[in-house]
């Protein structure tokens, strides 16, 4: 049995085309629409002729495959930046920068960015109208990419080889602490007037357009005491 979602992905289908093909629900609580495969192929191929599906089937074999190289390429750029970085002569220092609040390299400028990130991260924490904090978001506009580079931890990519693009973007998941140079206790703020306090939570996601050198970070937080 093949569930909606992948129904839509994997056969080419909208919602319409769904309702046309024989479903039932499956599974205890609230029923999973799920489908035959043979079903769907039937369906698929009637939409799209059968030329049709393979021309799309064609498509996404290439579009998977360029995929997968480019995460090859990003995943041998990342081992050579590592030899390069343990063999220099500061290797001992560089190796073990990325445990550290702050990457041992940080140039001043970027020191002063990851803690005006931090002023502008505090400064949108808020609450939903359920009371639950809620996710933030900032945008900082004319950022290059040795920037982006070196506050995810890789300064010395500034071309971005050790980096996977997925269409117009780069997106990294990145610890918080290390993203913004700080220790843990400094990634919470009071809520005096609600009373409690809400930490920023371990993760935030860093993301880069080159084409318009839009940097943006986003993430949650959550109550951490009282």
């Amino acid at each position: 049995m093949v569930s909606t979602k992948e129904a839509k992905k994997e056969y080419f289908l909208t919602t319409a085309d769904l309702a046309k093909s024989n479903g039932g629900g499956i599974g205890c609580g609230p029923p999973m629409k799920c489908y035959v495969h043979k079903d769907l192929v039937a369906t698929s191929v009637r939409k799209h002729g059968r030329a049709g599906v393979v021309k799309k089937l064609e498509a996404r074999h290439k579009r998977e495959e360029k995929k997968r190289k480019k995460e090859e390429e990003a995943e041998q750029a990342r081992k050579r930046l590592k030899t390069i970085t343990n063999t220099s002569a500061d290797g001992a220092a560089a190796a073990t920068a990325t445990t550290k609040t702050a990457s041992a390299s940080d140039t001043q400028e970027i020191k002063n960015l990851r803690r005006g990130l931090l002023k502008m991260v505090k400064k949108n924490m808020g609450f939903q109208m359920s009371g639950a904090p809620k996710n933030w978001r900032i945008e900082v506009p004319g950022t290059s990419k040795a920037t982006f580079a070196a506050l995810v931890g890789r300064p010395t990519d500034v071309d971005l080889d050790s980096f996977v693009k997925k269409g117009a973007y780069y997106t990294e998941q990145y610890e918080a602490f290390k993203l913004f140079g700080t220790d843990e206790a400094q990634l919470t703020k009071d809520f005096n007037r609600e009373g409690v306090i809400q930490e920023i939570g371990s993760t935030v996601t860093v993301r880069y357009k080159p084409s318009t050198m839009e940097l943006s970070v986003s993430g949650h937080a959550e109550i951490c005491g009282w």
